[in-house]
Order: structure tokens, then C-alpha cells, then sequence
């Protein structure tokens, strides 16, 4: 004897599948025979089901995202030019920091014990380290000119940031709590965004940042040009040569290490 499906299972399967056509639904294998029986044959239970995944799963790919991009830091908008002929990539180009560790940078072993235990950025540029850096001049977003020449005989942070980068802004209390525990006469720190003065001012005063903040849409020279992505810090010594470029988001404790490190 034949054995037929229920006329209502029939009926529920094509209410079914007609509303999943009609709100494009992207989990047809929900809609199966087997799947109906279990769910009594009500297509309002199915539905509910169903906007009930595709509600998790964009929550799911919306923190994977976030989660890269905390973990990978925020690259730069515009592209970065490629070596003109002849030309070598700086070292420690695109390199982890235990694998950078391992060539033959210019600095000290207490650097390179710091750089080993690293943890969320990287050293870069490693060619322009203990060179002498280029002046610039800048205007800061309380209208004065800073100059890099200025802060000789101090140690310098240029900090390159975003306002749209997820890690610059997670970077910010521990720059804020470093400016509190090292004076001005030991440290400054310059903030540098390419974004409009008036985005990055408002952005200070909600963070109530209290060192100095630079909005400049102009090319600076290298190495500061040369950078691949936010936030990247430039760590120079007082007598105004490089001493490291860190790439991603740097803690209190590591950066205070970095600018005591001999």
C-alpha cells in the first residue's frame, strides 16, 4: 500500500519554501521533508528559526572582523609606493618580531630582549636605525608650528595614527598614563593623523589627551613616510637618532622599556 505524506505536510512545504524565495533566505536545506515532520509542519516555526541563525551568523562575521582587525592593526588607505630600481626594502619589512630579532639590527641587547618578549607589534625600518632623522614642521590643532629639531636632547615618540584605527584608539590611555609618569623635559610625544584638524580635535578633547596632537595631510620625509599601516611609533633617542619603530599597538610597560633601553 502506498503510504502518503499528510496533505497539510504538503501544503506547510510549499508555504514553506515560498517564503524562503520571497525573503531569500540562504538556508534551503532547513526546508527538507524530514525537517518539517520535526517542526510539526508549521512554517512559522521555520521562519522563526531561521531569521534566528542568519542573526547569529552576522554576529559571528562581524566580531571575526573586529577581531582582525585588533589583531592585524589598520593599514594605511592610500598605497604605499614600491622601491624606486635599485633601491632596497628597509629591514624588518613585514616581519614578526622574533623573526626580525634574529638579523643584524643596529641595537642594544636589552632592545632585543624587549623585541623578543613583544607581543601585538613589530619592529620595521630596521635600516634607518641609529641614523639621524630629518627635520619637519608641522602645526599642531592649537595652531603652533612643532618641529622635530625643537625636542633635541629629549626622548621623542612620533606617533602615527588614525582616528578610524580600532588599535590607535586602544593605544591612547596607555600614551596618556605614559605622558603622566615621564616630564616633558625627558619625553615628548607627537601625534601625527593625516585626517582634517577638526576631526582630530574633536577626538582629543573626547579623550582628553594630554600631549600633542598633529593634523597634516602633506608628505612627511622618510622614514616617517615610509610607514605600512596604524599606529606606528618612532622611538628617537635625544641626540636625534632612530632608535626603533614599533608597528602596532605597543602597552605602557613595553613603551617606558623601550625609551629606557640603552
Amino acid at each position: 500500500m502506498n503510504k502518503s505524506k499528510p496533505p497539510h505536510l504538503y501544503r506547510c512545504g510549499f508555504a514553506c519554501f515560498s517564503l524562503a524565495r520571497e525573503n531569500n533566505c540562504i538556508y534551503p536545506r532547513l526546508y527538507s521533508r524530514g525537517f518539517l515532520q520535526r517542526c510539526g509542519g508549521k512554517p512559522e516555526k521555520i521562519m522563526i528559526l531561521s531569521s534566528l541563525i542568519k542573526k547569529i551568523s552576522f554576529l559571528v562575521l562581524v566580531f571575526c572582523l573586529l577581531t582582525c582587525v585588533v589583531i592585524s592593526g589598520c593599514r594605511k588607505s592610500r598605497s604605499r609606493k614600491a622601491p624606486a630600481s635599485g633601491q632596497s626594502t628597509p629591514a624588518g619589512a613585514g616581519k614578526s618580531a622574533a623573526e626580525v630579532s634574529t638579523e643584524n639590527l643596529s641595537v642594544s641587547k636589552s632592545l632585543r630582549e624587549i623585541i623578543s618578549r613583544g607581543s601585538g607589534w613589530s619592529p620595521i625600518l630596521g635600516s634607518f636605525y641609529g641614523k639621524g632623522l630629518p627635520d619637519f614642521k608641522v602645526g599642531d590643532i592649537t595652531g603652533k608650528t612643532q618641529s622635530l629639531s625643537d625636542y633635541r636632547g629629549k626622548n621623542v615618540l612620533v606617533v602615527m595614527w588614525a582616528t578610524w584605527c580600532q588599535p590607535c584608539l586602544q593605544e591612547i590611555p596607555h600614551l596618556k598614563a605614559l605622558r603622566e609618569i615621564m616630564p616633558a623635559d625627558k619625553l615628548a610625544i607627537l601625534a601625527i593623523s593625516s585626517e582634517p584638524a577638526g576631526v582630530i580635535k574633536a577626538m582629543a578633547e573626547s579623550e582628553n589627551i594630554n600631549y600633542t596632537v598633529i593634523s597634516y595631510q602633506g608628505i612627511l620625509p622618510e622614514p616617517f613616510s615610509s610607514i605600512r599601516g596604524y599606529p606606528t611609533i618612532f622611538f628617537i633617542k635625544p641626540d636625534g637618532t632612530l632608535k626603533l619603530v614599533a608597528e602596532g599597538m605597543t602597552r605602557l610597560g613595553e613603551t617606558k622599556s623601550i625609551i629606557l633601553a640603552e
